[in-house]
């Protein structure tokens, strides 16, 4: 069973790519030379920050909730992978998206438990931060 990262819109979100499977090894002479073990990406990261969000009651349209958020968390965990929607990369150049969710079978899972910062009653800041990686299917 797959779940889905509740249909949320970022306020901010930073990623980086990532890298084909590779190993280095040193001889005993100091010589280094690496092999690569797969020919596809993995271990892309993405981080997404949900500023100023309602804890039960949605703000604003697309906004969602932090117990949405750790309700889907506690769903989970760290372990079992799931997939984003599209409002997730929404304002960002198709091109760009493309790469991130390259290759289309990457599964995501947190990296970390979301953190969540109070600003006042009812209205929290979320940040998560998620690792892409290859689902075995």
């Amino acid at each position: 069973m797959t779940f889905k990262f509740p249909p949320m819109r970022p306020t901010t979100r930073s990623f980086r790519l990532g890298d084909y499977p590779t190993k280095t090894y040193t001889s005993l002479s100091g010589a280094i030379f690496k092999r690569q073990f797969g020919n596809k990406q993995t271990g892309y990261i993405v981080e997404f920050t949900f500023k100023n969000i309602g804890d039960a009651v949605e703000l604003r349209q697309f906004s969602g909730t932090t117990r949405e958020i750790l309700e889907h968390f506690n769903n989970v965990g760290t372990y079992l992978g799931f997939t984003l929607g599209d409002r997730m990369f929404a304002g960002m150049d198709e091109s760009i998206e493309s790469l991130i969710q390259a290759p289309s079978n990457i599964l995501w899972r947190y990296a970390e438990p979301p953190t969540v910062q109070s600003v006042k009653f009812g209205v929290s800041t979320v940040s998560v931060k998620l690792v892409g990686e290859l689902s075995v299917s």
